[in-house]
């Protein structure tokens, strides 16, 4: 029996020495590639390097939490260039402010396709598994292992334990919001419309009134203004900035 213990971890010994080859091999290649690809990298290795040596609850905390972040900045990316607007719109009570809004999002503008918001939306449900239970959880709970089995972006067979098809998955869909976010280019802010100038037709229809009425003024007031008139009335200010509703 001690035999066989003995075996198996100098297996376990192997298999741990094999990855670490590989993480310094990925890491010496994303020190060779420019810029932002390489930090990229870098930043792929280090997640998963975190994944790994997590418990199983900090490693699903810790990852949708990182895959959250990842989603703001794409969104970020994509939506028109507007900071102020922006830093609202992904605060907590904002429109674009919880996990869940971010996964729908990212879709519904064509950044991610339908397979990855699903698994998003799985990791977010297993999220909710481990935060919501104050006792110890781990992959092999009863309501926690059904979900991880259902991930598709794993690439594994289908006995494989729970733990590793989240983190391949979780792995899986990082990589996927970087790439999006490479290719993500700001939406094109619309031009201010024109503000139409109503003088003319002001004019015109006093001027019936007037042949109308044997030459009576026109009893509502003339309170338009012309398109010379129009820059004092443009302001650049927010009016909702310090609306707090």
């Amino acid at each position: 029996m001690s035999d066989v213990k003995n075996f198996e971890e100098e297996e376990r010994k192997k298999a741990r020495a094999g990855l670490l080859a590989v993480r310094d091999n990925m890491m010496s290649l994303a020190a060779e590639l420019p810029g932002p690809f390489g930090d990229q990298m870098r930043e792929v290795m280090e997640f998963r390097i975190s994944l790994t040596s997590e418990t199983d609850r900090g490693s699903v905390l810790m990852a949708a939490a990182f895959l959250d972040d990842r989603l703001k900045l794409l969104l970020a990316a994509r939506l028109i260039n507007d900071r102020k607007l922006s830093r609202r719109a992904f605060e907590f009570n904002g429109p674009l402010g919880t996990f869940s809004s971010r996964i729908d999002f990212s879709y519904l503008l064509g950044l991610l396709p339908k397979n990855a918001q699903r698994d998003l939306h799985l990791v977010r449900s297993i999220r909710n598994k481990f935060a919501h239970v104050a006792a110890p959880i781990g992959f092999d709970n009863s309501e926690v292992k059904p979900l991880c089995d259902s991930l598709v972006f794993h690439g594994v067979q289908k006995g494989t334990e729970p733990g590793a098809k989240f983190r391949r998955s979780a792995m899986a869909l990082l990589t996927i919001i970087l790439a999006a976010t490479n290719e993500a280019e700001h939406i094109i802010a619309r031009p201010d419309a024109d503000v139409p100038d109503r003088t003319e037709a002001y004019e015109a229809v006093s001027a019936i009134w007037a042949e109308a009425t044997g030459g009576l003024p026109y009893p509502i007031e003339h309170h338009h203004f012309s398109d010379s008139d129009t820059s004092n009335h443009t302001s650049n200010s927010d009016p909702t900035e310090n609306n707090s509703n």
